[in-house]
């Protein structure tokens, strides 16, 4: 290897296996989404989203001047925890329209404001806020160029997927589901949906083993995440909501795991998987 040549050492690098030279992390659930005019969407809130607001802070949202979409799939703990400590919240003139396909979002994040729960309730988050919900598979546009539509996934206590779209680009995030062999059964339902996706962002918390041991517990596997995907014709395929046990050995073996069982059914490589870690950024 020739180490003056960034080149060669990133060959090196890509020769290895994701945990030798890096970590996937352990922050919980948020995502951050631009359109082609760069305008901000965020997917929920859990402990990525300190970071996010942090860099935030340094242009618009730290002037007051910040607007965003904020898309919510549902209130467990791991998906709102990082909102109380969002700063661009707390600065007046910056403005975040909720929106989301559950009921009563406002009470509930003003429930995790409860004095017994944070020192600083909701109200003290001096930027705009909106709320806004919607029916479940009811289009709505964020900003002049996506359009959102929703989707109910098996999840204790429930949750939605979401399906962004722009032109003729797609993306869903469909975290926090369940989908077992009794739902393979019916997944018609589903592939209408999930159908076409230029990414899929798709919850493969379990081995296809463990999952069977948790059923109701609200995850799916790397698995049938994969026939999902090729049969929905999707073009990438992100695993996501690594199970918190798992250390980055464990991950990058799951990984190669995923990746021999899809060689079993896409000879034609039609599917590319890739898996979900900090400071990943996908283009479409």
């Amino acid at each position: 290897m020739d180490l003056q040549s960034s080149e060669s050492i990133q060959r090196f690098l890509d020769g290895l296996s994701f945990s030798r030279h890096s970590t996937y992390g352990g922050n919980t659930t948020s995502l951050e989404i631009r359109d082609k005019e760069d305008r901000l969407i965020l997917l929920d809130s859990g402990t990525g989203v300190r970071d996010l607001g942090n860099q935030l802070m340094e242009k618009e949202f730290g002037k007051g001047k910040g607007e965003a979409y904020w898309v919510m799939t549902h209130t467990h703990w791991d998906h709102i925890q990082g909102m109380p400590f969002f700063v661009p919240l707390f600065i007046p003139g910056n403005k975040f329209e909720f929106h989301t396909a559950m009921n009563k979002l406002e009470e509930r994040l003003r429930y995790q404001h409860a004095f017994t729960h944070f020192p600083v309730p909701l109200d003290q988050y001096l930027a705009e806020k909106t709320f806004i919900e919607h029916a479940e598979g009811e289009s709505f546009n964020l900003g002049p160029h996506i359009s959102v539509t929703s989707k109910s996934m098996r999840h204790p206590g429930g949750s939605f997927s979401y399906r962004f779209s722009e032109g003729d680009k797609s993306l869903i995030f469909a975290s926090d589901a369940e989908f077992n062999l009794d739902e393979m059964d019916n997944i018609d339902q589903y592939l209408e949906y999930f159908q076409g996706a230029d990414v899929l962002v798709f919850d493969t918390q379990y081995t296809f083993e463990e999952s069977l041991q948790k059923i109701d517990w609200g995850h799916s596997s790397a698995s049938m995440a994969t026939d999902i995907a090729l049969r929905a014709g999707v073009k990438k395929l992100v695993m996501f909501h690594h199970d918190p046990s798992y250390d980055d050995e464990k991950l990058d073996a799951v990984f190669l795991r995923a990746l021999k069982y899809k060689e079993m059914f896409d000879a034609s490589g039609r599917l590319e998987i890739k898996m979900a870690y900090e400071g990943l950024e996908i283009e479409i």
